[in-house]
Parts: structure tokens; sequence; C-alpha cells
């Protein structure tokens, strides 16, 4: 991971993952046979990591759908404070418009869409967020405002900033118009 965070997923090679590990090329190669087998298992664990480590525990129905929403971006952030070279990967990834690594992103990506459209229609559903809210909409917003969160926290923005972002972003366009959570 720290190989990809610094050089991207164009540039690492099994001879750097081989010198940061401590390990010979040769062994680096008997778990990794071809660097389209490497790649796609950082990639994995990156898609791991932030679905399963990072927003599944959130998504709970014992606290509201706006809650989870803040929550969920509360994690991320935090997640990047905790393990930087994954956000790095993800953001090198988003951006990897090549044939070998944007049909996995496209999936990673429809995960994490799922999760969120799955809770703002709760919210629909228990009156907690707007009825008229496009979910699918919604949910891309959070995807998107996820790329100004990691800009922030590498960019090193003061994480009261940060909080005050994400409370902008969950209170401007998820909480209905006089009335809900504000």
């Amino acid at each position: 991971m720290q190989v990809f965070a610094r050089r991207g997923l164009g540039a690492a090679r099994h001879a750097e993952v081989a010198e940061v590990a401590g390990m010979s090329v040769a062994t680096v190669f008997v778990y990794f046979p071809t660097r389209e087998l490497l790649v796609r298992a950082v990639l994995d664990e990156v898609a791991r990591f932030i679905h399963d480590d990072v927003l599944v525990p959130i998504q709970r129905d014992t606290v509201s759908a706006p809650e989870v929403l803040r929550e969920s971006a509360a994690a991320f952030a935090d997640s990047i404070d905790r393990h930087p070279d994954h956000a790095r990967v993800w953001l090198d990834w988003s951006t990897a418009v090549r044939d070998d690594v944007w049909p996995l992103y496209l999936e990673f990506q429809e995960r994490i869409q799922t999760l969120l459209v799955s809770t703002t229609e709760r919210g629909k559903r228990e009156g907690s967020l707007s009825a008229d809210l496009d979910s699918e909409d919604a949910a891309r917003l959070l995807i998107g405002a996820a790329y100004m969160i990691a800009q922030m926290k590498i960019a090193e923005i003061d994480s009261a900033r940060v909080r005050h972002f994400i409370e902008s972003l969950v209170a401007g366009f998820l909480f209905r118009p006089g009335g809900g959570e504000r």
C-alpha cells in the first residue's frame, strides 16, 4: 500500500514492494505473479477497507439515517488519519480511467452507492430526510464530497474545519426545509 500510495498505480513495481516489505523480488512474484495481480490485490484491499472497515460498521438502524450519513463521512475522514495510504491509492484509483482498473473502480463505487442509497431511502421512509430527495443523487453527492474530505485531510486542514464541512454538507442538502433535523 505504501509503495502504491507514494508511486501511484501506474508506477509501483514488484521490486519496490519487495524493498519496502524487506523481502526478495522473487518472493513478491510468488504471491503476485503478474503486475495486474499485484495491482488488483492493492485495489481489493482499498475497497475492502473503505467498505467493510470504515462504512459498514456505521450502517445501523438504531440511529437516524442523517446521523448514519454524518457518521459515515466522519468515519471516512478519521480513516484517512489512520490509513493515509489507503486514501491516496483510492484517490489515484478514482481518476485512473484505464481499461485495467476503471471497471474495478466503478464496481467499488456502486457498492458504496448502494450503502448510501439504502440509508437515504430509510431516512425518507422514517421522515428524517426529505421525501423528494433523489437517493441516487444524494449518494453521488456524498461520494463526491469524500474527495474533498480526502483532500482536506491530506492537506492537513484542521479537523474542526473538516467536521464543519461534513456538518454543512449533511445539513445543507439532506434535511427537509422547514422540518426534520437541522
